[in-house]
């Protein structure tokens, strides 16, 4: 199917926007000022792209003719259907692309208390509140902090795959987590060292040791192996 270069420009955009700063709902106005379209141009963009499934738009109840509009990844990226249990940890501030890809095709989604669901609203299917149980369905996604909600999720790792959803965390080991060739121990917190915030952690968690670690990509990262103060 073929794209004006107008309807590419905002295709691109809010791809950018939505994996690599996590944010899945845009207004009109966000979406002119990230683009730079004419207002004329980026409204027929807008429908073009709706007719055609790449962007869902909403009304705002209350705000007029406010809308606002939603980038469907899966018909840019298009995936295999998702399979099983997968935890995602959400211990940071942003979601990572597996995150995303993950949280948006899960048949449901269930996220701890220490997770901030705003985030997760505008992607998520079917978004519950998880209280240790997991609901029959084909793909199921439990969305938690690690460094919060580890004794809950702990029961469910065994048959689950795990999903760093923190880019700070990825950008700190700077290694694959999900390749299958890396042990993360979900019980420790291991943060490349050294590292601005190491200090800070400090007053929080002990130094246990250090480790070397290499990822599928041959990349090897010095980590330090932090444990909760008791």
């Amino acid at each position: 199917m073929r794209l004006t270069p107008a309807q590419r420009l905002v295709l691109y955009y809010m791809a950018f926007e939505t994996v690599y700063h996590g944010r899945a709902w845009f207004t009109f106005e966000d979406i002119r000022a990230g683009t730079g379209l004419a207002v004329r141009t980026l409204r027929a963009a807008l429908v073009a792209l709706r007719s055609q499934g790449f962007v869902e738009s909403f009304m705002v109840p209350g705000m007029g003719k406010k809308m606002l509009h939603r980038l469907r990844l899966e018909k840019i990226l298009p995936e295999p259907e998702l399979q099983g249990l997968y935890l995602v940890d959400y211990s940071g501030e942003k979601l990572t692309p597996d995150a995303i890809s993950v949280i948006s095709r899960a048949e449901v989604v269930l996220y701890t208390e220490n997770v901030p669901v705003k985030k997760l609203e505008g992607l998520a299917k079917r978004l519950k509140p998880f209280k240790g149980e997991i609901p029959q369905a084909s793909s199921v996604a439990v969305v938690f902090n690690s460094l919060l909600d580890w004794d809950k999720v702990a029961p469910l790792a065994a048959k689950a795959r795990y999903i760093c959803a923190s880019s700070a965390l990825d950008k700190a080991v700077g290694i694959c987590l999900t390749c299958g060739e890396v042990d993360i121990d979900l019980k420790t917190i291991r943060i490349k060292t050294p590292g601005p915030d190491l200090a800070n952690l400090l007053d929080k968690y002990e130094l246990v040791g250090t480790l070397t670690v290499q990822g599928c990509g041959g990349g090897k990262a010095e980590l330090a192996v932090l444990r909760k103060r008791s």
